[in-house]
């Protein structure tokens, strides 16, 4: 890995830059972040895009980093930096971290996103979360990408949050213009928008933040098309608001999703055979799945209790009693961005 140290906020106006930002250096834990610049020949606002928060959601990866070999600094107004991996220790140790928690820092083993605006002295979790801190609350705005993690097949959706603030109305903007079919609204008392998460944070210090969510985390190769879904989604909402040239491509048709989580447990314990993905539209009473034994013959079907859209399927092969088998959400109404 490369020493080379960077500033983002001192690279030169045409030109752009990768480099490390020094996380954490003592006896206990030593670790860099990566981050790459792309300084526009005019000058605008600041935009940021970050990846591996959750470091097994490799389509965010991915997305960051080819975002950043791909913008050209003569066709861009303003500032564009790329944090491709949040969690890096997370990241390079992923084998262990597949046996206990995806999420976490195995350094600490605390949730980087659950430690935002960070402390400059305390844990390697608390300092990295300041890293990435110090840089949002200079930007305009942000964009997480995320894309399902190892044990899940997830919805391509949006997800912006309203803590009550001037900027609520700009998050929502960008979660519509990035351009996907849905759009999940998130406040304060919702885990994934709360405060000490990022995206909320980042809110409070004046930089709008939403979350793209596209891939199938559990296929570790990403498909192309979901990358090139975080790519587009960035490109929409850097044309909105004036940073590339050209307009938004819009979706077909745009719906909100309904804040309330749906979980469908197993019924019973065997083998799980999904008979519904994530994306698809359902009935009430609908077979999505069924529970299986050795000798083919089956124990359970598993129906959908409301007419709604898959957010995730978790494509687990043997599941117990209780275990989850989806999430769904309702669809609610239009967002009028089509």
């Amino acid at each position: 890995m490369s020493n080379q140290s960077i500033k983002p906020f001192k690279v030169e106006k045409g030109k752009k830059a990768f480099g490390y930002i020094e996380v954490i250096d003592n006896v206990a834990a030593s670790y860099k972040m990566p981050v790459g610049v792309v300084n526009g020949s005019n000058d605008g606002p600041t935009i940021v895009v970050t990846g591996g928060l959750y470091p097994t959601e490799y389509y965010g990866i991915e997305s960051a980093s080819r975002l950043y070999q791909e913008l050209d600094p003569m066709k861009l107004t303003g500032r564009f930096i790329s944090i491709p991996v949040i969690n890096m220790y997370g990241l390079q140790f992923r084998g262990p971290m597949k046996l206990i928690s995806t999420g976490r820092n195995p350094v600490d083993m605390q949730n980087i996103n659950n430690s935002f605006p960070g402390v400059e002295n305390g844990t390697p979790s608390q300092v990295n979360a300041k890293r990435v801190y110090d840089i949002l609350k200079k930007a305009n705005y942000h964009i997480d990408f995320r894309g399902g993690d190892l044990n899940e097949s997830h919805l391509q959706h949006t997800i912006y949050d309203r803590i009550g603030s001037e900027l609520d109305d700009v998050a929502e903007t960008m979660a519509k213009v990035a351009g996907y079919k849905y759009v999940l609204p998130g406040t304060p008392e919702i885990g994934h928008t709360s405060p000490t998460t990022m995206i909320y944070e980042a809110m409070k210090a004046g930089c709008a933040s939403i979350i793209t969510e596209a891939g199938l985390g559990y296929r570790e190769q990403p498909l192309e098309m979901y990358i090139q879904a975080h790519i587009d989604a960035t490109y929409n909402i850097m044309k909105h608001f004036g940073m590339l040239k050209g307009e938004p491509v819009k979706p077909k048709t745009q719906n909100y999703l309904d804040m309330e989580w749906i979980r469908v447990p197993s019924p019973g314990p065997g083998i799980w055979i999904a008979k519904a993905d994530q994306g698809d539209v359902l009935k009430e009473g609908q077979i999505i799945g069924l529970i299986k034994g050795l000798d083919g013959s089956v124990l359970h079907e598993v129906k959908s209790p409301v007419a709604g859209v898959v957010h995730t399927m978790y494509p687990r092969r043997v599941v117990h009693i209780n275990e989850g088998l989806f999430t769904l959400l309702r669809v609610d109404k239009k967002t009028g961005y089509v």
